[in-house]
């Protein structure tokens, strides 16, 4: 309660998470998959949109952030009116009411009826294929991100799409693992996850692979959502064991106090309804196979991704032209290299 309503932000302590989290920034040349993670974003929504930018932001943003800037941002963002108290724990919903009344019950905030202006969320034009290449000099893998925007969670498909993820690369047994990881062996893990957002999300699909078979590895990557949206569409048998092994794994979500509370907080933010997970498994075994692929054929581009190469550009940028897409050189913050 006291963080909440007398935030003050010491500038001794400011300036000590600011000079920490520069020093982190200066490190991110170091690690490919953090920077592959970071382009992709900015690549994804645009680098000049607010979606596109790193949430650690970067030297330039962090060296102009004042304390002034915190406490302005803070008072505009959290106040009563959208702020929900969640507790996981050993006790009775009346004793986190008492003190909740007795702590917060006189929170008030002198910004409370400012009303904040929200930039619209961005959508990128759809373009033709394009890799982006995000030169790392010396490297002895290339990490790979391959992707598009996608539905927001509120969407009616979002079941479908969750549910297209895990067969297409969701976990150890599904198409993007089994190809190039135990088929042709070029990486150690390749998968694909959905970045949910309340606006238009992060499809993605990728790993890191060995720099000579980084060419290889792209063309493998393009293979697989070529196959899932059109020339192999999912069989009966990847629907009927991927829906048990979602359902296997989702009482895991919610064995330690800590998973309940992230469950409820994504559950909070997202504004889903308050019997979201009561319904899951039924609206998730709902998805026909039918409608799957039609959802797949729909959803899925494969002419219009965002292909991100994070590895060494004397090596890896000669075959990659063998591929005859258009090359797109970027910095360590998505922004695009004139040559």
């Amino acid at each position: 309660a006291d963080l909440v309503k007398n935030a003050s932000f010491p500038e001794r302590e400011f300036d000590r998470v600011r000079k920490e989290r520069i020093a982190d920034l200066k490190r991110i040349s170091d690690d490919s998959s953090v920077i592959a993670q970071r382009v992709g974003i900015s690549l994804a929504y645009g680098p000049k949109t607010k979606f596109g930018q790193p949430l650690t932001g970067t030297i330039e943003t962090v060296e102009k952030m004042k304390r002034e800037d915190s406490i302005r941002h803070f008072y505009s963002h959290c106040k009563p009116s959208n702020s929900t108290l969640i507790v996981v724990g050993n006790i009775e919903f009346e004793q986190v009411l008492s003190m909740a009344e007795n702590q917060l019950g006189d929170w008030q905030n002198p910004h409370e009826d400012q009303r904040l202006i929200e930039d619209p969320i961005p959508n990128n034009d759809t373009q033709i294929t394009t890799i982006f290449l995000a030169d790392k000099p010396g490297a002895s893998q290339s990490v790979i991100k391959a992707g598009q925007l996608t539905i927001p969670i509120n969407h009616p498909e979002y079941y479908s799409m969750n549910l297209l993820n895990y067969i297409f690369g969701g976990h150890p047994a599904a198409r993007l693992f089994m190809n190039l990881r135990q088929d042709k062996g070029y990486s150690y893990g390749y998968y694909s996850s959905i970045d949910w957002s309340s606006g238009p999300s992060v499809f993605f699909a990728g790993g890191s692979v060995e720099t000579k078979v980084t060419k290889e590895s792209v063309v493998e990557t393009l293979k697989e959502f070529e196959n899932i949206s059109n020339e192999k569409p999912i069989s009966k048998d990847e629907y009927e064991s991927s829906i048990k092994g979602i359902l296997m794994g989702f009482p895991a979500r919610f064995e330690s106090q800590r998973q309940l509370l992230q469950q409820l907080s994504y559950q909070t933010v997202f504004g889903l309804p308050d019997d979201y997970y009561l319904h899951f498994i039924d609206n998730l075994q709902a998805v026909t196979l039918s409608h799957l692929h039609s959802v797949a054929k729909e959803k899925i581009e494969p002419n219009n991704l965002i292909v991100l190469v994070v590895g060494d550009k004397a090596v890896v940028e000669p075959s990659l032209r063998e591929l005859g897409l258009p090359i797109i050189s970027v910095d360590y913050d998505g922004n695009h290299i004139n040559q």
